[in-house]
């Protein structure tokens, strides 16, 4: 699906990771990990005038802050609010009720003082909490007023994406979940190739696990990375694009910005990219998800955070 801003431009092949903009957590959780909020400003200008165009905020990151802090970032800019794809996420661990989620919508607009967001997500979380008939009201509303103009799902199963599909058709954007190189649930359960099947994007968050990755220092990944005079971080971001996925990444390094950008100048052979493939960590235990019952995307988000204490 080759969905454009609504200024017509193509969505670029890697967007920016906006949780832990103004602090690491939602609102039911201490922000960790904060810096000056002209660091973020800044980081986010460099991402915006280089050419990525899209990310996904919640107003529960970083307790009000991303949000906050990309509206003064695209502001400074030279890049205008039509040339972004901006999609607004829902998550049930900030929102008690659907009140609580309308007044969310409603502030989203008023703080990027824009009368539309280019997607509207939610999670197969909220879903289940809220109830289809809510839910998708709410969307149907959001989509017929224009305030819309796409809708997405996060974390969630085969059987929900096909459900929420042949529920929204051609307005369905894309599904967000979680890929990295140590880390295959998601892709193992077949989320992604449903997603391919349907023609729906495939949106990664957090596909380097915050650097941690790197610090394991994987025989593969030290290989690849000499060959090709790249760093671990290209070569992950490089396979995630070959395989058709948008990954989401963030740094307020503009070293760091300039090189996850370039990840995608590059070619690696096709063996080698069948080798990033079926590449699975040894001694890895990983947690049984159950999908069906998933609530909020945590348990997913737990697979990608505990990954050191899973395997031995």
């Amino acid at each position: 699906m080759s969905t454009l801003t609504e200024s017509g431009k193509e969505l670029s092949k890697i967007g920016i990771g906006s949780y832990g903009v103004g602090g690491l957590g939602h609102r039911d959780m201490e922000l960790t990990k904060q810096d000056d909020d002209a660091v973020y400003v800044d980081a986010l200008v460099y991402n915006l005038e280089k050419g990525i165009n899209f990310t996904e905020i919640a107003l529960g990151y970083g307790h009000g802050k991303s949000l906050e802090l990309f509206k003064q970032a695209l502001d400074k800019s030279k890049v205008s609010r039509g040339d972004i794809f901006l999609t607004h996420s829902l998550y049930p661990r900030d929102l008690s009720d659907i009140e609580v989620i309308k007044e969310d919508i409603t502030e989203f607009y008023e703080v990027m003082d824009t009368n539309y967001a280019d997607s509207t997500l939610v999670t197969q979380g909220l879903i289940m909490q809220f109830g289809e008939d809510v839910t998708y009201q709410l969307l149907d509303e959001l989509l017929t007023s224009g305030k819309s103009r796409f809708v997405s799902l996060s974390n969630a199963s085969p059987t929900w994406v096909r459900k929420f599909k042949e529920r929204f058709g051609d307005s369905f954007f894309a599904h967000e979940g979680h890929l990295s190189f140590e880390v295959r649930e998601v892709a193992d359960e077949g989320v992604f190739d449903t997603c391919t099947d349907l023609g729906v994007k495939n949106i990664i968050w957090r596909p380097l696990r915050q650097n941690r990755t790197i610090k394991h220092d994987w025989s593969l990944l030290v290989e690849l990375s000499e060959k090709y005079g790249k760093t671990q971080s290209q070569v992950i971001l490089n396979w995630i694009c070959w395989l058709g996925h948008a990954p989401m990444v963030m740094s307020t390094s503009t070293e760091h910005i300039d090189e996850n950008y370039a990840s995608t100048e590059f070619e690696m052979s096709v063996e080698d990219y069948g080798r990033m493939n079926d590449f699975r960590p040894p001694n890895y235990h990983p947690p049984k998800v159950d999908w069906e019952g998933l609530r909020g995307g945590d348990d997913v988000v737990l697979l990608a955070n505990n990954f050191e204490q899973n395997i031995d």
